[in-house]
């Protein structure tokens, strides 16, 4: 049985018999991973005394690894993405020998469904049934669990609600290569939207919206004190922008890439970036809007803090268009902030910290066993 916990983390201990799993000792060091569409991520964190500490941090662009240019979406075969993390893990210095791999999104299948029960009916049958609605691919294609959400006010007739999760076999067994091949003992791994909620969540957080703006896909995910309620995903992200802004202005990928990632307002090309940025989410912010109003009526509480992460929330001018999508304040992550680190390294973490935010996630799933 794949292990579930508060975030919904998948333990593949048991999906993978012969992959080399560390014993419950307790961890000094843990390295996580997330290798996304346009690039490799990795956070170790270690134990000092009692407090969780960074160690290390790094990033590797994957369009070379595939013959593109910087920022560009890749689809890498296993062994250039091998290649990729253990250039990144060497870069970065990596001494852990426990890592966790965060899976991507697009290669599983996360959704909430809504199940109509008797009180005290016994779900588990009816529930293997019902996902086979939901899950586009064959059962048989995919490794599936799932878990029932919490309800506050228990009705005599109820209308359950379940979390589904369900990876490919395919990106299970590429994960076993992949830990393999870069020498690290597994530590339970989970799908890359659990790890973002444990890096963005807040003890005070009553309800939680995080918008992950990334290189192909915008997503949002909305969560009551830790745990998933619902998630919707856009297709489109910054590099739809900086494809936009290439042909604009006759430009290769990577010089635009490197024109948005180095974006002045008042420069020449200032206000043409700007456009191209707000244009290129204006369409996933308005919907999410509309998921997140819908959700507040259904659940009859307002959502209390919406959240913005992944690479393009770097951008400076993406969080005050959001804010004012969104008619309502709306903050940059800095999941760095739930780790310790040198008090010198405070500004730069804080820049870069929308970029790490999965890797950390999954990197602290290990010290909460």
């Amino acid at each position: 049985m794949i292990e579930l916990t508060k975030y919904m983390a998948f333990n593949f201990k048991t999906v993978f018999s012969s992959l080399k799993t560390a014993a419950h000792e307790q961890l000094t060091k843990v390295v996580g991973i997330d290798v996304g569409s346009s690039s490799v991520k990795l956070v170790e964190l270690e134990m000092r005394e009692d407090i969780i500490a960074l160690s290390t941090y790094g990033e590797l662009q994957l369009g070379p690894y595939g013959d593109a240019g910087m920022g560009n979406i890749v689809k890498l075969p296993l062994s250039k993405r091998i290649e990729a993390i253990i250039d990144v893990m060497r870069e970065s210095n990596v001494s852990a020998k426990n890592a966790v791999l965060s899976l991507p999104l697009s290669e599983s299948f996360v959704t909430v469904m809504s199940l109509a029960t008797k009180p005290g009916e016994d779900i588990s049958p009816r529930v293997n049934v019902e996902a086979r609605k939901y899950i586009p691919v064959p059962i048989s294609d995919v490794a599936l669990e799932w878990a029932e959400i919490e309800q506050d006010k228990p009705k005599e007739a109820l209308a359950r609600e379940i979390l589904i999760a369900a990876i490919q076999n395919d990106a299970l067994s590429d994960m076993k290569v992949i830990l393999d091949a870069i020498n690290m003992t597994s530590r339970p791994s989970e799908i890359e939207l659990f790890s973002t909620l444990r890096a963005v969540t807040k003890e005070s957080d009553s309800s939680l919206a995080i918008i992950d703006v990334g290189a192909s896909m915008t997503k949002l995910y909305i969560a009551e004190s830790g745990s998933l309620r619902r998630i919707h995903r856009v297709q489109g992200g910054g590099a739809s922008a900086t494809l936009a802004l290439s042909k604009e202005l006759q430009l290769s990928f990577e010089d635009a890439e490197n024109l948005k990632r180095n974006y002045v307002p008042n420069s020449e090309h200032g206000p043409l970036i700007k456009k191209i940025m707000s244009s290129a989410f204006e369409r996933s912010f308005q919907e999410f809007k509309r998921v997140i109003s819908q959700y507040e009526m259904r659940s009859g509480k307002p959502v209390a803090r919406i959240a913005l992460t992944g690479g393009s929330a770097l951008f400076p001018d993406l969080r005050p268009f959001a804010s004012y999508a969104f008619d309502t304040e709306v903050e940059t992550t800095n999941p760095f902030a739930k780790v310790a680190y040198p008090a010198f390294m405070e500004d730069t973490l804080k820049e870069i910290s929308p970029i790490f935010t999965v890797a950390l996630g999954a990197a602290l799933r290990s010290f909460e066993l």
